[in-house]
């Protein structure tokens, strides 16, 4: 089964061809996924030599995965495909190669804050939360290892790889949900991001601050 995937919910944009647990092509972008998509991730195989598509639905930058979950709903509904999405956490996991280790895989909030879980072997031992980076080092599970841009961007350490949650991960966790499958368009229409907090504009409009965004 060929799976053409991506990740939008970190700064960088992946996007992957996946084939029966083998990685066919991947690239990783640095311009914002609203300026290179459908593009970057058609570059990688047409559309009729694929057997389904999938994307990462964060949590992570709203903007972002807005546009991602955007760009493969058009693309499944364009070519009848069926359509998956995966954490975006766990695809960062997934990508590290090291199942052995607890592992935190984390990815950038706003007003310093981030998004983790904690994981080994693939199971959940701490669900996806979002918390200030202030916090972190007090959450952070005894001999955890730390991954992902979301500590990195609060100058916390982390391993160097991966950088972002990559597509050929979400394309991995996504094949056993779409092994099979047909083009299903009320699912596919469904999909959505998993933001784990209100958007700005959402808080705003609570508060009562609408048309006076930070």
């Amino acid at each position: 089964m060929r799976i053409l995937a991506l990740d939008s919910s970190s700064p960088l944009l992946s996007c992957a061809l996946w084939e029966d647990g083998r990685v066919v092509a991947e690239s990783l972008h640095v311009e914002k996924a609203g300026d290179v998509l459908p593009a970057a991730l058609l570059a990688l195989a047409p559309l009729e030599s694929v057997d389904a598509l999938a994307a990462g639905i964060g949590p992570g930058s709203f903007t972002g995965l807005r546009v991602g979950l955007a760009a493969v709903k058009v693309l499944a509904y364009a070519r009848k495909l069926p359509l998956a999405g995966a954490s975006s956490l766990r695809a960062l996991a997934v990508g590290a190669r090291r199942p052995a280790d607890l592992l935190v895989p984390t990815l950038p909030a706003r007003r310093g804050e981030l998004y983790a879980c904690a994981l080994r072997g693939g199971e959940l031992v701490m669900p996806e939360t979002v918390l200030r980076a202030a916090d972190f080092a007090a959450w952070v599970p005894a001999g955890a290892v730390v991954l992902g841009p979301g500590a990195r961007a609060n100058g916390l350490p982390v391993l160097d790889e991966p950088r972002a949650p990559p597509a050929w991960a979400v394309a991995e966790l996504s094949a056993h949900a779409l092994r099979g499958a047909g083009y299903d368009e009320a699912a596919c229409f469904a999909l959505s991001p998993n933001y784990l907090q209100p958007s700005a504009p959402e808080v705003a409009l609570r508060e009562g601050r609408v048309g006076k965004l930070p």
